[in-house]
């Protein structure tokens, strides 16, 4: 499936939070049940049909016979060997040992945790499995489980952040006492013929290496032509004169907000801990550039509606058609009532009028 051509640097941002991270931040001792709830019940906002908006005007210059260069592409063995390490890393398995905690294990524990003598709520749990160095418990609860071993008992003495979300544990400090039931290693399997015909549709390690080393070529043309279309587009607005409206911008701007608060809600957060926990910036950093990447949007829509109506480039219905199947929906008709008509389209002309653009390109 081709990438949908943004050149706006929020749009890697938004494959990482919305793909890649699709798994809700492991919850911190003394989450409590009322706090999950509330944390569930976000507030969803409605995403505007931009069908007629005007999004300003373009005078188009060049746009055929643009020159740009395809980067080479290669694996080296370093990458392929990478490449298969992460493979047998993911088929790890933990096996219980007899030997004091350390980084990376999994400690089967129980735990109570209390402030002022008094257990508080979300402070108890029975048999946790805790991956060690994780970060999912405040600081200083793993750490401190460091060295001990199977049916030790520890007692940690510890302080609550002061920006917890529970205002009543918000810097306080608390003990846990703890019990630890049994200590867990990663073990990563050998790679060899056996694991091979145990984990993938192929029967020796070289089908599977060479099997490997074509997928990550893939991957790597790809990013290749998607940077050489991104070239090709960027030489093209450079030598345009395009005038983007406010309105417009404001629009994608709302509607590209709108998203991201129903993508937190769906993970039981706000817009503000749902960025921060995904992206690792302010709001603020944020949404400054999502108002970069909206003004792009338009200019970058005002420069295809342009090029499609001087090339007569339309969209058909065996286009839908073959990006439904594309994205494995059941027809063209649910991905529109699921997506949208106005999106639908709007990712159906950008691929048609770039693929116009690099057939028509001189590729160096």
């Amino acid at each position: 499936m081709k990438k949908i051509f943004k050149v706006c640097m929020c749009g890697l941002v938004a494959a990482a939070l919305i793909s890649g991270c699709g798994k809700k931040p492991a919850a911190k001792p003394a989450e409590t049940e009322a706090e999950a709830t509330e944390s569930a019940a976000q507030e969803t906002l409605a995403v505007e049909d931009l069908t007629g908006m005007d999004n300003g005007t373009v005078t188009l210059g060049t746009y055929k016979g643009i020159e740009v260069t395809k980067d080479p592409v290669e694996v080296t063995d370093d990458e392929l060997d990478q490449a298969v390490q992460s493979d047998l890393s993911a088929h790890a398995k933990d096996v219980e040992v007899e030997r004091p905690i350390q980084n990376g294990d999994v400690a089967n524990v129980d735990y109570v945790g209390t402030k002022d003598g008094v257990a508080f709520d979300g402070g108890t749990a029975q048999a946790y499995d805790l991956s060690i160095g994780s970060g999912q418990f405040i600081e200083g609860f793993e750490e401190g489980l460091v060295g001990a071993k199977k049916g030790d008992k520890v007692s940690l003495n510890l302080t609550f952040p002061e920006g917890y979300q529970n205002a009543d544990l918000a810097g306080k400090p608390v003990v846990f006492e703890v019990t630890v039931n049994s200590v867990k290693e990663k073990q990563v399997p050998e790679l060899n013929d056996a694991f091979v015909q145990e984990n993938t549709s192929f029967k020796t390690v070289d089908e599977y290496k060479e099997d490997k080393k074509q997928a990550l070529l893939k991957n790597k043309n790809d990013e290749a032509d998607q940077k050489m279309k991104s070239d090709i587009y960027t030489a093209i607005l450079n030598g345009s004169k395009v005038e983007p409206k406010q309105e417009a911008i404001d629009a994608n701007f709302n509607n590209m907000i709108a998203r991201y608060t129903n993508q937190a809600a769906a993970y039981g957060m706000d817009f503000k801990t749902f960025v921060g926990a995904f992206s690792g910036m302010g709001e603020e950093d944020f949404k400054n550039i999502i108002k970069t990447q909206a003004e792009a949007t338009v200019e970058q829509r005002l420069v295809v509606t342009a090029i499609a109506e001087k090339e007569g480039i339309v969209i058909t219905d065996e286009d839908r058609k073959e990006v439904a199947d594309q994205m494995g929906y059941e027809s063209a008709e649910k991905m529109i009532e699921t997506a949208g008509q106005f999106d639908v389209d709007d990712y159906i002309m950008n691929n048609k009028v770039m693929d116009f653009l690099t057939e028509n390109a001189v590729i160096k």
